[in-house]
């Protein structure tokens, strides 16, 4: 190794432990030095040699976490990081790196009191306080974070990343002013830097400054401008085209983003996505789901209610209508759904998806489960709360599970015009994850795969499930959210059409919408763009458009589904 040959040496350790196979110790530095060089599967293997014989080996547990998180498997990690967490309660690394796979595992909960222990001996580390104040942003728990964010700040007003996390706070606390100045103040420290200009850009849209605007379209115009940059601006600089009316422009901007994300992620895979989702039409239906709950009938908890749809169908609005009712609390994007489908298989050997084992899942695990996500829906609902309404809307793809582990929740399903929504869709800087989010073709696919899904679900489920029409809504808005209220087994209420003089925060595009009363201008705006629709107008399915939005024409359906027991 110090003659700078680590092939050579890796070589040499492996003939060693060859010769001496029960020598732990040799077993650990061998381990040790393929981490080092990269090696983490084949590390993991000869951590887990060593504990094999010293099961009390803190370092060993605690590398094997770390090798595991470096392959990107932080809840396979946690497992290691705990056990070496209870052995070496004081180290502060092993601290860290438990922290880190808690966050990542999508528990801000447990990760959150780790983050503020390691603050107390290390107040000015940055990443630290990040991870402390986005723990808290998940948790809802706004106010909290922005005081460690400025606190922070003060101490470091140099720091453009405390600055941006600060922006971004103010604006999910819905301070907009405060949110333009941190978003100033990051621009400050990095003066071309993307990613306050895009949450500039992003808080005024139409109305943005113009020699803002004129740096984003520098910005843009440099061939070196790394694909990351070039996502975050071009995405937001179409917004404000969009709101000025330049609809060549804004198209332009967003065709720059989506080639830049797929540049950073690759293309989407519609088969692979169309093929999953066909598999769960074959293999959870009725009957499978009624066995299963003979063994385990579920939490009986009424409170669950989930809206779902495609993004920017409607789902904000319709959990805002709901949580503004005395009886409604609005829980926002509640990503534990998809957590718990992930997680399950680690109650069972032998792996493979929640879908594969239902059989072979625990009682106990499916029991856990739905207390684990009910301490998340009630997390800041008061104790009068008669509905929670968790709005995350890919949660469609798991309404099987839903169905499983609440039997007496009930599901609203979010509808719009696809067209609309492609438009949508197509100019929002989504997650990494949604590859099919960055060509319309793509979209158009999962707009066909979501409708085929919820078809699936209304016909196999026992579930109510309400069909809710965006343009109903926003043209018969009292007519509309009386049936959504009923829906939801409330008395009606006159706040529920006040919903935007509410105060609370919201973590989702739609946030500044959201704050307006129901408008209509946003129905048909997918004419705007007609000339660069063909790829998406090609693959839609007719059961895509809602009967109210084919020929344009008024809303006349009144669409739930209640499948009978």
């Amino acid at each position: 190794m110090r003659l700078g040959d680590p092939s050579l040496a890796i070589d040499q350790m492996r003939m060693a432990c060859e010769l001496a196979p029960d020598d732990a110790p040799l077993q650990f530095q061998f381990a040790c030095l393929l981490a080092h060089q990269g090696q983490n599967r084949q590390a993991i293997h000869h951590f887990q040699q060593v504990l094999a014989r010293q099961p009390e080996h803190a370092q060993a547990w605690h590398l094997l976490g770390v090798a595991r998180q470096r392959l990107g498997k932080h809840r396979d990690a946690l497992p290691a990081l705990r056990h070496a967490r209870a052995l070496a309660p004081g180290n502060s690394r092993v601290l860290e790196a438990l922290a880190e796979s808690e966050f990542h595992a999508g528990y801000p909960e447990d990760a959150l009191p780790l983050w503020q222990e390691l603050l107390t001996d290390r107040p000015d580390d940055e990443n630290a306080v990040l991870r402390a104040a986005e723990s808290l942003n998940r948790l809802g728990r706004h106010d909290e974070a922005l005081a460690v964010l400025r606190q922070a700040v003060s101490h470091r007003p140099q720091a453009g990343d405390l600055w941006m996390a600060l922006a971004q706070t103010e604006e999910d606390a819905g301070d907009r002013d405060a949110a333009r100045s941190a978003y100033r103040s990051a621009l400050e420290q990095r003066p071309d830097w993307a990613f306050p200009v895009s949450g500039l850009l992003g808080l005024d849209r139409g109305k943005a400054d113009d020699d803002l605007v004129e740096q984003a379209r520098h910005l843009l115009a440099r061939p070196a401008l790394p694909a990351p940059d070039r996502a975050l601006v071009g995405y937001e600089l179409g917004k404000v085209f969009d709101g000025r009316g330049d609809y060549a422009a804004a198209m332009d901007s967003w065709h720059q983003a989506n080639a830049a994300r797929r540049r950073m992620i690759g293309e989407g895979d519609a088969t692979a996505v169309s093929d999953a989702t066909l598999e769960v039409i074959r293999t959870v239906g009725r009957e499978r789901l009624r066995a299963r709950a003979r063994r385990w009938p579920g939490n009986p908890d009424p409170r669950p209610l989930f809206v779902v749809g495609m993004p920017r169908s409607g789902t904000t609005l319709t959990e805002q209508i709901l949580a503004a009712h005395p009886a409604g609390h609005g829980c926002g994007e509640l990503p534990d759904i998809a957590l718990i489908a992930r997680n399950l298989p680690a109650s069972i050997s032998g792996g493979g998806t929640w879908l594969d084992r239902l059989e072979d899942i625990p009682d106990v695990a499916l029991d856990d489960a739905a207390l684990r996500y009910l301490r998340a829906a009630t997390r800041h609902a008061p104790p009068e709360a008669l509905r929670l309404v968790d709005k995350a809307p890919l949660n469609f793809f798991e309404l099987g599970l839903v169905s499983l582990l609440f039997p007496n929740a009930r599901v609203v399903w979010c509808r719009r015009d696809p067209r609309d929504i492609a438009v949508s869709v197509y100019g929002e800087n989504f997650a990494l994850e949604e590859r099919l989010a960055t060509r319309l073709d793509d979209i158009g696919h999962y707009i066909n795969l979501q409708t085929r899904l919820m078809r699936h679900w209304q016909s196999e489920l026992a579930l109510p499930i309400l069909e809710l029409h965006y343009e109903e809504l926003a043209t018969q808005p009292e007519a509309q959210a009386r049936r959504l209220v009923d829906f939801a087994g409330l008395p009606w209420d006159p706040a529920c059409l006040e919903f935007h003089r509410s105060d609370r925060g919201v973590q989702t595009p739609s946030r500044w919408q959201v704050k307006q009363p129901i408008y209509t201008r946003s129905i048909g705006r997918w004419r705007n763009y007609s000339e660069h629709l063909a790829p998406l107008l090609a693959v839609l399915d007719a059961d895509a458009y809602p009967a109210t939005t084919v020929d344009g024409g008024p809303a006349t359906s009144d669409q739930a589904s209640t499948p009978s027991a």
